[in-house]
């Protein structure tokens, strides 16, 4: 048994970044991956890595920024980060992550929940 950090990343827009227009296709990517902390860093790296393994250069997100996720009430917790196409400003953020503890057992995950008193 061990103590880890899980983070779920919704890709919303595969292909917008280097899309040259709204004609793109675009392509939703569901993730749950281990990663070594909550911090942004790790969570920018998870969205760059499971991008460029869905085809999405890397170098197209560059430009990738943390957006604040007041104007999504509906994702509390999340972390959200956000590139434009070429002259197109999407309503949407590119990645939407959450972190959160978890107990590993083998190849099981289970996710934790802190009880407050």
């Amino acid at each position: 048994m061990e103590l880890v950090t899980l983070a779920h990343v919704t890709l919303n827009r595969i292909g917008s970044a280097s899309a040259a227009g709204m004609m793109m296709k675009r392509r939703e990517v569901h993730e749950v991956r281990e990663i070594p902390d909550e911090s942004l860093q790790s969570l920018r790296e998870l969205v760059l890595t499971i991008a460029d393994e869905n085809g999405e250069p890397r170098g197209n997100l560059h430009a990738m920024w943390q957006e604040k996720m007041w104007s999504h009430p509906h994702h509390q917790g999340a972390i959200a980060f956000n590139i434009n196409g070429r002259n197109v400003v999407f309503g949407d953020p590119y990645a939407v992550c959450y972190a959160y503890p978890a107990l590993k057992i083998g190849d099981r995950y289970f996710k934790l929940e802190e009880v407050k008193f």
